[in-house]
């Protein structure tokens, strides 16, 4: 429960830091000229990756997506993720997940390689140590391929 907590609170301080910091304002982030974001991670930026591994995955179906969206899109979210609003801020359309094949090759403005789900740890290593990874066999290591594939 700890790491948990920790992992959250630095993903919102790199959040927030990148919002905020003096030479790129909240709001502004099109003035730094990003012009595409690659994202690694887990069901707090996934924006669709685990519904193709699983369509059976509750986040394949409504309420999720149904505020804003208005259809299930894969994030473990009624509404938008952090990445949407940092892409909304930079001006690039929101990133499409890796899994997608009809985004495979519209990687224009970066992808969403991250999985709702995911260890950091591959999941052999995680059973060997009485650990289960119920939700997906995607772990960092499996992002990074992708990645640089």
């Amino acid at each position: 429960m700890a790491t948990s907590r920790s992992q959250v609170f630095v993903l919102a301080s790199i959040f927030f830091l990148v919002l905020f910091a003096p030479s790129c304002s909240a709001g502004i982030l099109r003035t730094c000229q990003f012009d595409r974001i690659y994202q690694l991670g887990d069901s707090i930026s996934d924006t669709g990756n685990l519904i193709r591994e699983d369509p059976l995955s509750p986040f394949a179906r409504l309420p999720y997506g149904k505020t804003f969206f208005k259809n299930a899109t894969g994030r473990c979210s009624n509404g938008l993720l952090m990445i949407d609003y940092l892409a909304l801020y930079a001006g690039i359309p929101f990133l499409p997940p890796y899994l997608n094949t009809d985004a495979v090759l519209s990687h224009g403005h970066g992808v969403n390689f991250a999985v709702a789900g995911s260890t950091a740890l591959p999941v052999e290593i995680l059973a060997q140590n009485g650990v289960l990874a119920p939700v997906t066999n995607t772990c960092l290591n499996k992002q990074l391929d992708w990645m640089f594939t």
